[in-house]
């Protein structure tokens, strides 16, 4: 099958779709790295591709994409910012799964990158992923600048200490002792939800939505991001409720009634952006009714 191009996307697109043009515009944006060819920075171009071409639903750049076709603006346009957000993504994940964190031997099936290529080369993957994720918005906005930057800023309070970073900070004090119900609701609004908020807030700007409208879509990644962390709590209680999950803290049913205050949440916010049909609505209720 030949593979989907960046330029010339089908009129009609399934999610499916969105996520292999997301993985081919992976593939070959790591063709566009020239590196020396020297052992060491190979064996690390090779751990960064094995994980950053494992990317399982690609949920974050789909989310852009949505954003961007239900405002009529081309995905090529949002592609930059929803690449750079994974490699974000991938980075945390390949760091997570170190011994230092928690220790995970497998990742959706198959060894975590540390198994593979060491803890060392593992670390610095995910080093890497970070740093070039801004490099990456930096040369594709650069005829933008005033945009670029912006952009910078958004990727940044998402990924680090006000962010992603701190929310795992958080997440590692809560396995010494019980959150309350806020506590827990603003470690995994920073720990997995910020990257899956700017998801869409970044997609807005791109767009050049009014400033109503972006603080709109900033307030549907947020319900969007909590609503997914929510959805995994509750699959993975169907084995085992783990510390510092929604299930462990409020039980089961008040799980679900937070879940499904959030999916219709989303639904108001996305009618009050105009869209009350598509794609973006079939995603949130999609994460509400997954199995996996």
């Amino acid at each position: 099958m030949a593979k989907p191009s960046l330029i010339t996307l089908p009129s009609k697109m399934n999610n499916q779709d969105r996520k292999e043009w997301v993985d081919d515009a992976v593939d070959r944006l790591i063709e566009t790295w020239q590196i020396p060819q020297i052992q060491g920075i190979l064996k690390l171009k090779e751990s960064v591709t094995y994980s950053f071409s494992r990317g399982g639903k690609r949920f974050r750049p789909v989310l852009s994409l949505l954003l961007a076709e239900s405002f009529a603006v081309h995905p090529q346009k949002v592609l930059p910012w929803a690449l750079a957000v994974e490699m974000i993504h991938t980075y945390s994940l390949i760091h997570d799964d170190l011994p230092c964190m928690d220790n995970d031997d497998f990742r959706r099936g198959e060894p975590t990158n540390h198994k593979v290529f060491g803890e060392t080369t593992a670390l610095l993957s995910g080093d890497a992923l970070l740093t070039q994720a801004f490099g990456h918005l930096a040369v594709s906005y650069r005829d933008e600048a005033a945009l670029g930057l912006k952009l910078i800023a958004l990727l940044s309070e998402a990924s680090g200490i006000f962010g992603m970073v701190g929310g795992q900070a958080i997440d590692l004090e809560f396995q010494k002792q019980k959150p309350s119900l806020e506590e827990l609701k603003l470690m995994h609004e920073m720990k997995t939800g910020a990257l899956i908020r700017v998801s869409v807030e970044g997609a807005a700007i791109i767009c050049g939505l009014s400033g109503a409208k972006i603080q709109t879509c900033r307030q549907l990644g947020e319900a969007i991001g909590l609503a997914f962390q929510i959805k995994d709590d509750l699959l993975d209680a169907a084995e085992k409720t783990e510390v510092g999950s929604f299930p462990a803290v409020v039980g089961l049913q008040q799980t679900k009634e937070i879940l499904s205050d959030l999916t219709l949440q989303a639904k108001k916010l996305l009618s009050q952006l105009g869209i009350s049909e598509g794609p973006l609505i079939e995603l949130v209720q999609s994460n509400f009714d997954r199995e996996k």
